[in-house]
């Protein structure tokens, strides 16, 4: 199992497949590298993909700190330059488009050849000037009761939060599954990246994510709902939008081989 240690001597786990121009997939808040176990042999046919876990997810190190998006950038940054990828496309889901987003504010797109974002916004906390919140509506008070829960109660939040993801509900033991896959990371850390991500507010630094950009958001998403893909498009200076009909929040998982198809097409192009 490959591991890179990084530079606070944490371990940071990730799966390395194929040959070719760099793929790295990025996954969403408290999950881990193998919910790209759909993707990965595909993409990997004809390029390098590699997944990491964030720190204190999946089989990563497990530590109190460092649970912010700027410090999983920086990981990701010390990841490609341990790897010595240079021209690397990052692919990130939910949490994973917010470290992106964090990379750019921080570094430009240094080593980035292009990036897919798939069903994210900029921005959670709802507002007077803001259209596309976390779940159509996301105030500081339910970010208060939703913390409060993940810690006193944690099942019944992310079981529901899981479910959600979906277009149409998943079976039960699918979503025992993904939420056994979500305790790997430890509540606080959880909840550290979480309030991070929460108050994060990532619209200003859209117009320097300067690389081809390709949106993959799925139409039926309860997590952000409405054409948050085609508002991106007009915000970011070379961007695409690929809609998918029969997705909610992971169309990675829901029209699989689509998604594989239209993001191998990305990297060829």
């Amino acid at each position: 199992m490959p591991y890179v240690e990084l530079s606070d001597s944490l371990p940071l786990y990730y799966e390395d497949h194929g040959t070719g121009r760099p793929v790295v997939l990025l996954h969403g808040w408290t999950m881990n590298s193998s919910f790209w176990a759909g993707n990965i042999p595909a993409l990997a046919a004809g390029n390098r993909v590699i997944a990491p876990d964030f720190r204190g997810h999946g089989r990563s190190g497990k530590t109190p700190d460092g649970h912010t998006l700027a410090q999983y950038a920086r990981d990701v940054r010390e990841l490609l330059d341990r790897l010595g990828l240079t021209d690397a496309t990052l692919v990130g889901w939910s949490m994973g488009t917010a470290v992106i987003l964090s990379y750019v504010e921080q570094f430009g797109c240094h080593n980035v050849r292009g990036a897919v974002f798939v069903d994210q916004s900029p921005r959670f906390l709802d507002g007077p000037d803001w259209r596309f919140p976390l779940l159509g509506g996301y105030s500081r008070l339910d970010l208060a009761e939703f913390t409060q829960t993940v810690r006193h109660a944690r099942p019944l939040a992310i079981k529901p939060f899981i479910e959600a993801c979906f277009a149409k509900t998943p079976p039960s033991d699918a979503v025992d599954a993904a939420y056994a896959e979500t305790t790997q990371t430890p509540t606080e850390a959880a909840l550290d990246v979480w309030f991070d991500m929460a108050y994060a507010d990532f619209r200003p630094v859209l117009p320097r994510v300067t690389v081809p950009t390709l949106l993959v958001y799925g139409e039926q998403s309860k997590v952000f709902p409405g054409d948050l893909g085609g508002w991106l498009a007009e915000a970011l200076p070379d961007a695409e939008v690929e809609r998918f009909a029969e997705s909610g929040h992971v169309p990675f998982v829901e029209e699989a081989e689509r998604f594989n198809g239209v993001v191998a097409e990305f990297l060829r192009r």
